[in-house]
């Protein structure tokens, strides 16, 4: 995770920056805000309505990037609530009703809870890591620019749950291995833009590592498989007599 309140550490990794002393040169161009795209491509059509309801929580972050303190948070937020917007679009295109999105299950009134069959509970945990930072001091001893050469990369895991509301039990469980993805991070950054430039790189990683995550959210929403799931949730209602 990369914090914006030290110099010296670039990503998730400890790094060891190398440090050059030289005199200012031409001014760099400024760092541009990089504004991402987490898209994902669902196949087109509808399927046929279900009577069945869904409840959404939202994303549990697990490795620390939506932290405040970590100059990612932007990145990650957005990712979450990409995600959380497209669950619904999915359901939508399955032809199953949902509610939410839910900051958690406690947020969950109890109509709420017994009004959904199922509530969804992703959780994604991904590190990012990136080349060693270089920087340049003037002769003052004050830094002047940020170097880097090598790629940025993004691994980890995402996993969805499906519990029955009102109890809470773990009902189905998938987990997907985020394969690693790399950008190039070589580059230059004048010390005002070194936040502007990670943050892009950062998102460029997220973008590639995103339709690979919504991919799996749509092969593993099977309405055949969510039906029995719902008669399991029934099942387990009627043990607990709610």
């Amino acid at each position: 995770m990369l914090d914006a309140r030290r110099i010296t550490v670039a990503f998730a990794l400890v790094l060891a920056p190398i440090l050059t002393l030289g005199c200012a040169t031409a001014q760099l161009p400024p760092v541009q805000d990089y504004t991402p795209h987490f898209t994902f491509a669902a196949p087109e059509g509808a399927a046929n309505p279900l009577d069945m309801t869904i409840a959404i929580v939202r994303p549990h972050d697990t490795s620390g990037l939506t932290k405040e303190t970590n100059l990612e948070s932007p990145v990650a937020i957005a990712f979450n609530d990409t995600m959380t917007a497209q669950f619904q679009e999915i359901l939508n295109k399955k032809g199953i009703k949902q509610t939410g999105p839910f900051d958690d299950l406690n947020a969950m009134t109890f109509p709420d809870k017994k009004g959904a069959d199922l509530a969804l509970t992703p959780e994604f945990g991904i590190q990012t890591s990136g080349p060693k930072e270089q920087y340049t001091i003037d002769g003052a001893g004050t830094i002047i620019e940020f170097a880097w050469n090598g790629p940025c990369a993004a691994s980890g895991y995402v996993s969805f749950v499906l519990l029955e509301p009102l109890s809470g039990e773990k009902l189905w469980v998938k987990k997907v291995d985020v394969p690693a993805s790399q950008v190039d991070c070589t580059g230059r950054a004048s010390k005002g833009d070194r936040v502007t430039f990670l943050k892009g790189k950062i998102a460029q990683v997220l973008e590639k590592v995103y339709p690979v995550v919504m991919k799996k959210v749509w092969d593993y929403m099977s309405p055949e498989e969510l039906t029995l799931l719902k008669k399991q949730s029934q099942e387990l209602r009627a043990k607990k007599v709610y």
